[in-house]
């Protein structure tokens, strides 16, 4: 009995002894490398020899378990025997970061949070501590109306490699200088889309064309094109206002003495129609020549009158009016009666 315990001793010894030598991998390399400070996790590599160690080369094994606290062993066996120089160093290696996210923690978690860290102090992100015996760090929570974003640990690499060392989610307030300011209001756009607008300048036109006659009505009117809407439109990522500008009347000073208002353009002259009929929206009939006058001609302007509304984000209003002029002179000459 004595001595068939003895044996099962000496073979489960064997066995052990055995099991604690290096394994070795004829023709091949291996690494391992720990040293990925300050996160714990280990790199492995294997690979085929480029050129096979010729026996009794004089090179000796490694003593068992490798080079003790390097973080690193080779099993080749042989100066030789290199790893390949084709290799990529970073082939097993992941790109961390910790990036913006809508992550929200449940209800009853402990959350983390970046705090800047006082000189020499480490980092500012403080992990959560679970079943510890060290007493756990507080840290500090969203303040309300804080503006910030929980930001989480997030790994890419080929192959999906990933950093095996967890990391909680953590909460970081944006900077002062990152607070985005208030954009402008619907009515600031409004005033912006105002200064844009270009109006044109009224073209007169009359009849008859050049010299007036007295007691001949003459015929006031503006070019169309000079008679339309204007728009224009300030706008910032999300909003836009428009703001529109309209014509609506004309005031039209005569030089002598004489104030003619008209609710639109005037209505051109037919050619060939009755000279002593008069305008039916926008005329003046003179009753003295303009002799003796500075130029012997009469100072006329023709003022328009816009008024300028804006509409966008929901919101509209209306600008005080804008007008727009323009100037020119009539010579006013006696003319002989008209008969039937």
């Amino acid at each position: 009995m004595l001595r068939r315990a003895a044996a099962v001793a000496g073979l489960t010894l064997a066995v052990l002894a055995a099991g604690a030598l290096p394994a070795r991998a004829e023709g091949g390399w291996g690494s391992v490398d720990c040293e990925q400070n300050p996160y714990p996790g280990c790199e492995l590599g294997v690979g085929g020899a480029q050129e096979q160690p010729a026996p009794g080369d004089g090179s000796a094994d490694p003593a068992p378990g490798g080079s003790a606290g390097t973080g690193s062993s080779n099993d080749s066996g042989g100066g030789d025997n290199e790893e390949p120089e084709e290799r990529d160093p970073d082939v097993n290696l992941a790109d961390c970061s910790y990036e913006p996210s809508d992550y929200e923690p449940p209800q009853g978690a402990s959350p983390a949070s970046f705090t800047a860290p006082a000189p020499g102090a480490g980092r500012g992100v403080q992990p959560v501590v679970l079943g510890s015996s060290r007493p756990a760090v507080p840290v500090a929570e969203p303040e309300p109306g804080e503006e910030g974003a929980w930001y989480v640990y997030r790994c890419t690499g080929e192959d999906g490699v990933r950093d095996a060392y967890y990391r909680p989610p953590v909460w970081i307030p944006d900077a002062p200088g990152e607070a985005t300011e208030a954009g402008p209001t619907p009515a600031q756009l409004a005033e912006q889309a105002r200064d844009q607008l270009r109006l044109p300048s009224p073209r007169i036109e009359t009849s008859p064309a050049g010299d007036q006659l007295v007691r001949v009505p003459t015929w006031l009117w503006l070019e169309p094109e000079g008679w339309e809407e204007i728009s224009a439109t300030a706008s910032v990522p999300g909003v836009s206002v428009t703001a529109v500008a309209s014509p609506v009347s004309v005031t039209w000073e005569m030089g002598d003495g004489t104030e003619v208002v008209c609710d639109g353009p005037g209505t051109a002259y037919e050619t060939g129609g009755a000279p002593e009929h008069s305008s039916p929206d926008c005329g003046h009939t003179y009753t003295s020549s303009s002799a003796g006058q500075p130029g012997e001609a009469y100072a006329v302007s023709a003022r328009v009158s816009w008024t300028v509304t804006w509409s966008g984000a929901g919101e509209e209003g209306e600008f005080p009016g804008l007008t727009t002029q323009t100037s020119t002179s009539f010579r006013v000459l006696e003319s002989q009666a008209l008969t039937e």
